[in-house]
């Protein structure tokens, strides 16, 4: 019964994209002017037969419809970008090998252009209800937890704080009562009256929390569950090392955990940001530093002299260093080695260079390096060399943050650790929000990060100094 509810929900889903899907290409077939084959009815069960077949294939390929109980909100639209995005691309092929396909790209765009829209409203609804199924008390999967350490109480807590996993835990056993020690987790029984009750209770999952110390215990608890058909799940305690998501590989039949790659590993999801990056700071480009510049220099000659913009070296992807353009927005310029951060009321700032500071303004030639390739759009905002010599050696993780490419915009300057870093505390609390969007990426985080940056400029912010 609990399968079948999420083949229901699946099956949904898919009907529900490929509805809209076909429903934005025959609508731009029929309302455009392009549009002059004879046979349209033909052509456009053909046109639905090539859209249909191709979304159902890179759907499931990409795991769009998987419906994960553990998979959180920015990752299921993640699946849905790359979808779409290798969709467009077979797509527009199509247009170009079969030269009986009269899709201008104008057709293309509008089909895509009412697609986008309707398709998150359609999966955000579906999102809601599924959540709202899930919280309801006869949709759960029966689980017990084996051990009482710290991991057990944390899992105990998560299970029963986060309802949206869909389990109901009935009991925790251990042979060791910690109850003295642990008073957030109550022992209901020794290992062996977990088995008894695992049988009477049918019990679906196990989630087994003892120390690697104990395999003879996880390896009889294990067995169990294989012979009653219960779902066995290892709770490792690896915070001392590593707080962050760990992968297995096997090499062979040998078991290797690491920890697990960062999402812009992955080549599609680096695809995708960087085809967004191109097309926005090209956007950029053309529409704003096209005017801006121009203007920009302009106001400049009349107040300071030198140059237009302020080019110096910063380190990026892979500590490779690169020249990023800004406004110049100070009387002096520094070579690399004499770099010293801007204070507040800096005098060395003009007074058009305290607006375009506080307006952010004086960073928009960096998407120039962003078009050209060495930032993105989003991403750990990129230190001067001097700044990274100093504290690379006294900040935990911080040369994580070159992992990516550097950003225009990032998650630590929209949570308002932008600007001078007097102290350590400031630079570990930017470090921690750098690393968590390395570890974190999604497109719809890049999204939200680009609109509160906007809003950021639009009110001013307080240490655009």
């Amino acid at each position: 019964m609990f399968k079948q509810k999420f083949l229901v929900y699946r099956a949904i889903t898919l009907l529900g994209d490929l509805f809209i899907l076909n429903a934005g290409f025959i609508l731009a077939l029929y309302f455009s002017n392009d549009f002059t084959t004879q046979n349209q009815n033909e052509f456009t069960i053909k046109i639905a037969l090539w859209v249909t077949m191709a979304w159902i294939y890179l759907g499931y390929s990409f795991k769009l419809y998987n419906a994960n109980r553990i998979e959180r909100f920015e990752q299921s639209f993640n699946h849905l970008f790359q979808t779409l995005f290798i969709h467009v691309l077979v797509v527009f092929s199509l247009v170009f090998l079969l030269k009986n396909f009269e899709l201008t790209r104008d057709i293309i765009l509008q089909a895509y252009l009412l697609f986008i829209p309707f398709d998150l409203i359609w999966r955000l609804f579906l999102l809601f209800w599924l959540r709202n199924i899930r919280n309801t008390t006869d949709h759960y999967r029966t689980a017990v937890i084996i051990g009482s350490g710290q991991m057990a109480s944390q899992i105990l807590k998560i299970l029963q704080t986060h309802k949206g996993y869909g389990y109901r835990v009935l009991g925790v056993f251990d042979d060791s009562d910690n109850s003295a020690n642990n008073q957030e987790i109550k022992i209901d029984g020794t290992l062996n009256d977990a088995l008894t009750f695992c049988e009477n209770k049918n019990i679906e999952d196990i989630f087994c929390a003892l120390p690697i110390s104990e395999s003879l215990k996880i390896s009889k608890m294990l067995s169990f569950a294989e012979k009653n058909l219960i779902r066995f799940k290892i709770v490792p305690d690896f915070t001392s090392i590593h707080n962050k998501p760990f992968a297995i590989d096997y090499y062979g039949f040998v078991p290797v955990i690491s920890p697990a790659p960062e999402p812009l590993s992955n080549f599609f999801n680096s695809l995708i940001k960087r085809f967004f990056d191109v097309s926005f700071s090209l956007i950029v480009i053309v529409f704003v530093l096209s005017w801006l510049i121009p203007l920009v220099g302009l106001i400049m000659i009349f107040e300071s002299r030198g140059p237009l913009f302020y080019r110096q070296n910063r380190s990026g992807l892979n500590y490779k260093t690169f020249r990023i353009f800004k406004f110049r927005t100070m009387n002096v310029m520094e070579s690399d080695e004499e770099f010293i951060q801007a204070k507040k009321n800096d005098p060395r700032i003009t007074r058009f260079g305290k607006f375009m500071r506080k307006t952010n303004i004086d960073e928009l030639p960096q998407f120039i390096n962003v078009f050209i390739g060495n930032m993105s759009v989003v991403g750990p905002r990129p230190h001067p060399l001097k700044l990274n010599e100093e504290y690379r050696s006294i900040v935990s993780k911080y040369m994580i943050r070159h992992l990516v490419k550097p950003g225009v915009t990032g998650l630590a300057q929209v949570k308002g650790f932008r600007g001078e870093t007097a102290n350590q505390d400031i630079m570990k609390k930017r470090i921690v929000a750098d690393v968590f969007y390395i570890e974190n990426w999604s497109f719809l985080l890049d999204i939200k990060i680009i609109l509160l940056t906007i809003i950021n400029m639009v009110k001013g912010d307080k240490n655009g100094y």
